[in-house]
């Protein structure tokens, strides 16, 4: 016995899209919140190239500021700690470690429902 089933793939992506795109936008909102404790800071040109270089629902956030890979990595900076007593290198990977199941509830309950 053969069966063929047919989905109709636009209505599924439809039902479920605006879910995924608010989702998205939460995630990429709270990875920017929660990084920025650990961003560098001196003039704040760094966090704010986040907050301009990041269109929200992309699922990229983008730190644009020229010296922001080098940064991002530690190469040849010297933190200062004075107005971000947590900065480091690698900031997202301190932001996620901390807040990563958190962040996976609030995606999870957008798209659940």
């Amino acid at each position: 016995m053969k069966a063929k089933v047919h989905i109709n793939t636009q209505a599924c992506i439809g039902r479920f899209n605006s879910k995924f795109s608010a989702a998205q936008k939460f995630l990429d909102n709270e990875v920017l919140k929660d990084s920025d404790p650990f961003v560098p800071f001196r003039t704040g040109n760094l966090r704010n190239s986040g907050i301009t270089g990041t269109t929200l629902g992309s699922g990229q956030v983008i730190y644009s500021a020229p010296y922001s890979k080098p940064m991002y990595y530690g190469f040849g900076f010297n933190f200062s700690k004075v107005k971000h007593p947590q900065a480091c290198a690698q900031w997202f990977e301190k932001a996620k470690a901390l807040k990563k199941k958190a962040w996976l509830a609030g995606v999870n309950k957008i798209v659940m429902g």
